[in-house]
């Protein structure tokens, strides 16, 4: 397993979608609780309906995954389209509900909504980072430590 993650750096295991949704919804749980405290009612209330509505497409988007490959599905292509298509008419009725009865902010809706692409690129990000520095670090000390000699 590490010779591949040496020639993979984006191998990722199986927990790291749960990682994504659980360090998501604590970021949007202090968001919300920074912007109630510094914002108005509004604000706080659309940059919740936004990271609601992400975190439930992230959760959607795994469960999906997993379900496909999980029966091993031989028509998995159209599994997923029926679960898109059944998906984003959920998430489009819910915002027009929202936007035709509520005051909505979009930039605030957008910033919820983002949260979770935000958690998926600092934890890319910091994925090559950590690889980068191992591969670029040359201590004898480290080699030893690492079984390397």
């Amino acid at each position: 397993m590490a010779g591949d993650n040496e020639k993979f750096p984006l191998l990722f295991d199986e927990g790291f979608p749960d990682r994504v949704f659980k360090t998501s919804l604590y970021l949007s749980l202090i968001a919300i609780a920074c912007s109630l405290s510094y914002m108005s009612f509004m604000l706080t209330f659309s940059m919740a309906i936004g990271s609601f509505l992400s975190l439930v497409l992230c959760r959607v988007m795994w469960w999906t995954i997993q379900h496909g490959l999980q029966y091993k599905r031989t028509e998995i292509k159209k599994f997923f389209l029926k679960i898109s298509i059944l998906k984003y008419f959920a998430v489009g009725g819910i915002l027009f509900l929202v936007c035709v009865f509520l005051e909505i902010n979009a930039t605030a809706l957008a910033v919820g909504f983002g949260i979770v692409l935000a958690v998926m690129i600092m934890k890319i990000g910091s994925k090559l980072l950590v690889n980068f520095m191992n591969r670029s670090i040359k201590s004898p000390e480290l080699k030893h430590h690492m079984g390397r000699k």
